[in-house]
């Protein structure tokens, strides 16, 4: 389903703000995210967040393991 702004018809980039992020105008709250919802997705964001520093963590440990140095990207010679 897409939402869009009851003034201007464009897409609802962001449907946690009570206006429109083009026009200014007034959102209803049929088409807003409800608290619980934002609280839910900014519980899912925060676990995407730490698997994410997990998964480079991990990344960086092998690269040592390996005797290299992560921040070096000799990709580009020759």
């Amino acid at each position: 389903m897409s939402y869009h702004c009851p003034a201007c018809q464009r897409v609802l980039y962001n449907r946690r703000l009570a206006y429109c992020g083009y026009c200014g105008a007034q959102i209803p709250e049929s088409l807003r995210f409800t608290a619980e919802e934002i609280a839910a997705l900014d519980g899912e964001t925060a676990e995407l967040d730490e698997q994410r520093k997990r998964r480079q963590r991990a990344a960086e440990e092998a690269e040592q393991a390996k005797g290299g140095d992560p921040g070096v990207d000799f990709s580009g010679i020759m």
